[in-house]
Formats: structure tokens, C-alpha cells, sequence
């Protein structure tokens, strides 16, 4: 579907179940899923710098040790989201939820750079997995309906604005055992939340089964070990969905969009850390960017009515880069750091239920943990090459001139494609 002809974001898709089928108790529960899995993800995020800064890494490390937790998502998510497709959402990311509970108290445990990347690789793959589950559910139960997924992103912001926050205490009061053991709690959270949403791998089919009284679908055929295996041609499906061109345009400003979180959770926090900031205070205006995308994903619905989903999404991906690219001109005060975090993060928040509707809309729903995990991987691309290649520019140019590089660079490159965005028929008003 173009996305020029997309409906607004107040409009549900026309397959979007009536909202009295939509089952609320799956929903709530989605939510839950949702805010304790970026919850979690978030407190990785803070606690992983401050890991690295307190064992005396270098820039490029630390840009490593940041990065390498996308590559293991940039490489299965794909797979990852054919197996919620054929082996169920809950089941799979519940697998996972599990996977992340046992690795992150591990982390003071392992003092050193190895193990620390042996670490992030486990956990990056885990709290992935689980973020795709919780979209892969939000998507199958509102079909489309950018309202309940508004809902959605402001509950897995709430998360990410508390967890930072609360992480960052922890670490400034008890140290990295207990802070580490904290997310391992947290991650508790998303197993409590997952056992409450229904079995069913397509919960809005489920929903209006109870509806007309029909009998529960026939159980699923055995796992057998080569379905947990990634297999080439499920990658080539997933990139068969590409032919639509909304879906490459997601994929490509996915990159982009999670850019400005590459630098935010790698060096922006070494960048507060370097001028004296301590670690509750980080922690606080990184959960201020985040909080604030939940008045974001609020307001997207609204953007929508006036400007079609492509124009939003490109405008406040730049506004999200530029935000987080002006940290060092700031001057370290913070009433104006504060004032940058909410706006990047007001950006981040509005784009994510535009991206939801516009995938949504686009795929059939038969295919949407196989369309999620195409967007992951997008995702981690950027999450991998941001810290990693802005941890050698920090090298080469210093820690306040890597923010004006790089994020010159990615609103050069955005702009860039917003102008050939604007020549394909398929995105012209």
C-alpha cells in the first residue's frame, strides 16, 4: 500500500477490529509487556556506560562494548520474528524474557572487556527478541489502529522513563551488583506481564472467535529442531516485503530514527559523566527524553490528520538528531540539557505509533512478526555502526566535535532521502 494513501492516524486500517472486540484484559497485558520490556531495555542502556566508564575503557571500547549488543538482533531478528509467526509470540518471548532475567546480574561478575561483550551480545539478542514480541502483539490485536497503539508506545515509555531513573539511583547508593540485579527484577516483570496475555498467535482472530462463539483453532503441529534454525529463505521472505515500497521506506528511516538513540545511550552518557554529572542525574534526563515521548505518541495521531505518515516521520527524525547533536553547546547547564532530552525524545515518541501504523498497514498480518523483525534488524544496524563508528571519531576529533559530525552527517543523509522520497509516485500527495 503507498503510503501517500494511508488513512489518518485516527482512522483504523480496514481490517482493524471493532474496539469491542478487541479483548482489554490482552491489551492491558500487552501494555504490561510493553512497559517492563523497554523498562528493562532502558536501564541496560544507562547502566552499560557507567559500567564501562568505572572500568576505565577506552572511547572506542566503550563505542564496541555499546554496539556489539545490536549485532546478534541485526542478524536474528529476522528469524526471530518467523518464529513468533510459526511457533507463537508468547512462547518465543517468553524463551527470551527468561534468557534476560539470568544474564544481567552477571555483569559485575565479569570485570573485564571480554566478558563484558560476551554479555552484551547475550542480552542485546534477549531484550530484542522480547521489544519485537511486545510490537509483534500490540500489531496482532488493533490490526492498524494507531489510537491503541499510541496506548502501547506511551506504556513502554512510561517504562523507559522510570527505569533510567531507578537505575541510576541504585547505581549512585548501592553499586553494580545491585544495580545490575535490579534489571535482572525487572526483567521478571515482562515473564509475570507474558503469562497473562492469551496463547493465541493471532490474538485479534482469537478474540473474534469468543466473540461468535467458534471452537479454538487447531493446536499448532510440533517443533521439530531445524524450525528454532535460521533458514536463508525465511531472511529472503522478509526481504521480499521490501518490494513494498512502504515497507523499504520504514526499513531505511528505522536506520535513521534509532540513530540519535545510538548516540543518547552511548556517548551522550560518557559526554554527562565527563562534566561531572552523577548517575541518578543521567539517569533522570535520559528517563526525561523518554517520558516525554509518551506526550509524543500521543500527539502523532494529531500530526496525522494535517500531514501525510512520511512527512512526520522524516521531519521529527531530524528533529530527534538535532536535539541530541547540540548537547555540547549547551554548556552543561541543566534546565537546558533537560529542555534538548524532552525534545528528542517528544520526537522519538511521535514517530514510533507512525512507524507501527504505517508497517501495520502496509503487511499482511499473517507476516507481521516476519515485518517486525525486518524493522529490527534496521534498528540494530543503527545501534551497532552509531556507537561504534562515533566512538572513533571521538578518537580522532574529541568527544564534543563527535556530536557535531555525526549528527551532521545523519541529517545530511536524511534530508537526503527525504528529497528522493519526494520524487516516487507512491509517496506523492
Amino acid at each position: 500500500m503507498p503510503v501517500a494513501e494511508a488513512p489518518s492516524a485516527a482512522d483504523a486500517s480496514p481490517s482493524a477490529p471493532p474496539a469491542s472486540e478487541v479483548p482489554a484484559a490482552a491489551l492491558y497485558a500487552t501494555y504490561a509487556v510493553g512497559f517492563a520490556s523497554n523498562g528493562v531495555g532502558m536501564m541496560l542502556k544507562v547502566a552499560l556506560p557507567l559500567w564501562a566508564i568505572s572500568l576505565q575503557l577506552s572511547a572506542s571500547e566503550i563505542g564496541i562494548a555499546v554496539g556489539i549488543s545490536g549485532l546478534m538482533p541485526f542478524l536474528l531478528a529476522i528469524h526471530g520474528g518467523v518464529l513468533m509467526d510459526r511457533l507463537g509470540t508468547r512462547r518465543v518471548t517468553m524463551a527470551y524474557a527468561l534468557a534476560t532475567v539470568i544474564a544481567c546480574p552477571l555483569y559485575p561478575a565479569l570485570p573485564f572487556f571480554a566478558g563484558v561483550l560476551v554479555l552484551q551480545l547475550i542480552t542485546g539478542l534477549a531484550q530484542t527478541t522480547v521489544w519485537i514480541g511486545a510490537q509483534s502483539l500490540i500489531v496482532r490485536f488493533t490490526k492498524g489502529q494507531t489510537r491503541l497503539i499510541a496506548r502501547f508506545s506511551v506504556a513502554a515509555r512510561l517504562g523507559t522513563l522510570l527505569g533510567p531513573v531507578l537505575v541510576g539511583a541504585i547505581w549512585d547508593l548501592t553499586g553494580p551488583w545491585i544495580a545490575f540485579g535490579s534489571i535482572g527484577v525487572a526483567g521478571a516483570l515482562v515473564l509475570l506481564a507474558l503469562r497473562q496475555v492469551p496463547e493465541a498467535n493471532d490474538p485479534a482472530a482469537a478474540a473474534q472467535a469468543a466473540v461468535v462463539g467458534a471452537a479454538p483453532a487447531t493446536p499448532r503441529e510440533r517443533t521439530r529442531l531445524r524450525d528454532l534454525l535460521p533458514n536463508w529463505r525465511d531472511y529472503a521472505h522478509a526481504f521480499s516485503l521490501m518490494a513494498i515500497p512502504a515497507v523499504t521506506f520504514i526499513v531505511v528511516m528505522t536506520v535513521l530514527r534509532n540513530s540519535s538513540t545510538g548516540i543518547q545511550t552511548s556517548f551522550y552518557i560518557v559526554y554527562l559523566k565527563d562534566i561531572g554529572y552523577l548517575g541518578t542525574v543521567i539517569g533522570l534526563l535520559v528517563g526525561i527524553s523518554e517520558g516525554a515521548g509518551m506526550a509524543g505518541a500521543l500527539m502523532a495521531g494529531w500530526w496525522e490528520k494535517y500531514f501525510k505518515p512520511h512527512w512526520v516521520l522524516i521531519g521529527f527524525v531530524i528533529a530527534s538528531i538535532a536535539f541530541v547533536s547540540i548537547t555540547p553547546v549547551l554548556g552543561g547547564i541543566f534546565v537546558l540539557l533537560a529542555i534538548a532530552t524532552f525534545g528528542r525524545g517528544f520526537a522519538q515518541g511521535l514517530t514510533q505509533p507512525v512507524i507501527f501504523g504505517i508497517l501495520s498497514r502496509a503487511v499482511d498480518s499473517s507476516v507481521q512478526g516476519t515485518s517486525v523483525g525486518l524493522r529490527t534488524t534496521s534498528n540494530r544496524a543503527a545501534s551497532v555502526i552509531v556507537p561504534l563508528v562515533m566512538g572513533f571519531v571521538v578518537e580522532h576529533v574529541g568527544l564534543t566535535n563527535s556530536f557535531y559530525v555525526c549528527g551532521g552527517a545523519l541529517i545530511a543523509i536524511t534530508l537526503g532521502i527525504a528529497l528522493y522520497v519526494r520524487r516516487l509516485p507512491d509517496f506523492r500527495s
